[in-house]
């Protein structure tokens, strides 16, 4: 039988297709069972051919968490765009939190290294500045009356709960959809409740 013929792809496409493989090695084994021999063969490549791509390992997984950070900032713009009312705007901004704080996905192991962290911090900085005076100026445009002050003392607390519960399905194994419909309303009833303001 006569061999298929390689798949030929653009530079921007092969750089694409090494990274979605490396992602599906970490997820699968780790950063132990990842090598650029490893690479090379789950991709049907050579390995100078990656090589020519990337110099190193590191190299790879900064360019990959870099991805991974984009991809997610990006999707958050389009759920928060997306929404209708301000209870959709609340559990986005729940789920958003739980997704953050589950363990498992690429983005989570890469971020669990220190240097990998340390390498992007400005990307992650930016990212997390930006999603939060999107959600707030939302914040503000839904509830007239609040201040820029209490928009975001009621988003902090609003996070500390989605995180306090995404870590309560992480521990328990409770169910997910019901604790992101509970914490949702628990920061609806916030943002419902009169903002007492006090004395210094």
């Amino acid at each position: 039988m006569a061999q298929k013929p390689r798949t030929r792809l653009s530079k921007e496409g092969r750089r694409s297709q090494l990274l979605d493989t490396a992602a599906a090695i970490i997820e699968d084994m780790g950063f132990a069972g990842f090598t650029m021999e490893t690479l090379a063969k789950a991709a049907g490549v050579s390995n100078p051919l990656v090589y020519k791509y990337f110099d190193s390992r590191q190299e790879i997984f900064k360019e990959l968490l870099l991805r991974e950070l984009e991809d997610f900032r990006l999707k958050i713009r389009a759920k928060v765009a997306s929404t209708q009312s301000f209870e959709e705007l609340v559990r986005v901004f729940v789920e958003v939190n739980f997704e953050q704080s589950e363990s498992g996905n690429v983005r989570d192991v890469l971020l669990s290294q220190a240097d990998l962290r340390e390498a992007v911090a400005k990307t992650i900085k930016r990212n997390h500045k930006e999603i939060g005076r999107t959600l707030i100026e939302r914040v503000i445009e839904e509830n007239r009356t609040m201040t820029l002050e209490q928009a975001e003392h009621l988003l902090y607390m609003g996070s500390a709960a989605s995180i306090a519960a995404a870590e309560k399905v992480n521990r328990s194994g409770r169910s997910r959809q019901r604790l992101i419909d509970n914490t949702v309303s628990f920061i609806l009833g916030g943002f419902a409740a009169p903002y007492v303001v006090t004395d210094s």
